[in-house]
């Protein structure tokens, strides 16, 4: 299904959520977009909605006219996907994702037959709604695009990637896969499970005091936003970086023990000290981007 057909790049966008859709919408005009759904549906939805040039069920033929692939999927399916790629794949294509996690993708691409060149990637924005009807052209602009090099990684192929992303209204920073993994653990990943932990918390103290949902501050919902994001989204995020995740919780589990600590004590100069420190530095490093 098609809306026109033009001599532009043809980039195919396996994948029409949140992510997928806004980078057809973000970049549109400037590459011949291919949008790839599993739902007739989110096909139909995409060329009413103009979101894409093109759209289609069939993954197979659409890889396999691409000039540029971007795998705009939960971390395990862009894995899985990635080996379909491999036979599928036109000489001189070129492969990237949009993963929260870069390691398992980076062995994945590591994999790939040399004539297929691949870049990592990551774009550092999102919403805690998922699905194409919350998508927007302006999600990409002035935010960071993380780029992570394979060894399917060409000057060219990186170059493609880093065009890609700065049509977007994307920055680019590069960092390798494995501390782009222990970064986000802590910068992204950790967050969101402390999100979880705290509207879980809640959840439960609401259940006998229904009043901590009735007098909910600020604070709560700015801290706890991220809870309500994709499940199936961050099953894979989490699991595909376990161990950096689980080291930060651990980490961050220290921390919490240090300010329980002061607060039993009742140590007023103690917690102040400490009060003070967490705000300097929040002050001074957060917001930097």
């Amino acid at each position: 299904m098609t809306n026109s057909s033009n001599t532009q790049p043809r980039l195919v966008i396996v994948g029409l959520g949140l992510m997928g859709a806004s980078l057809a919408m973000a970049v549109r005009g400037k590459y011949f977009v291919t949008g790839v759904a599993r739902r007739a549906e989110t096909v139909a939805q995409a060329l009413n909605r103009n979101i894409v040039d093109e759209a289609t069920q069939d993954f197979r033929g659409a890889v396999a006219a691409a000039d540029i692939i971007v795998l705009a999927t939960p971390v395990r399916t862009v894995v899985a996907q990635l080996a379909e790629c491999a036979d599928l794949a036109r000489i001189g294509a070129v492969i990237t994702d949009l993963g929260s996690t870069k390691l398992e993708i980076v062995r994945a691409m590591d994999q790939l037959p040399e004539h297929l060149a691949a870049v990592g990637s990551h774009p550092m924005c999102g919403k805690e709604t998922a699905g194409m009807d919350v998508a927007e052209a302006g999600l990409y602009h002035g935010r960071p695009w993380l780029l992570t090099r394979t060894k399917r990684t060409t000057e060219q192929a990186f170059c493609v990637v880093e065009e890609l992303a700065r049509a977007a209204g994307a920055r680019t920073i590069e960092l390798d896969a494995e501390r782009h993994d222990a970064t986000l653990a802590i910068s992204s990943h950790l967050p969101y499970s402390l999100a979880l932990a705290l509207m879980t918390t809640a959840e439960r103290a609401g259940q006998d005091n229904p009043d901590v949902f009735r007098v909910m501050a600020g604070g709560f919902r700015d801290t706890s936003r991220v809870a309500a994001s994709d499940e199936v989204m961050w099953t894979d995020i989490l699991l595909s970086n376990a161990r950096p995740v689980a080291d930060a919780i651990r980490d961050f589990q220290f921390q919490l023990d240090q300010l329980t600590a002061l607060i039993e004590r009742k140590d007023e100069s103690g917690l102040r000290d400490y009060l003070g420190h967490a705000a300097r530095a929040r002050r001074q490093r957060v917001n930097v981007i």
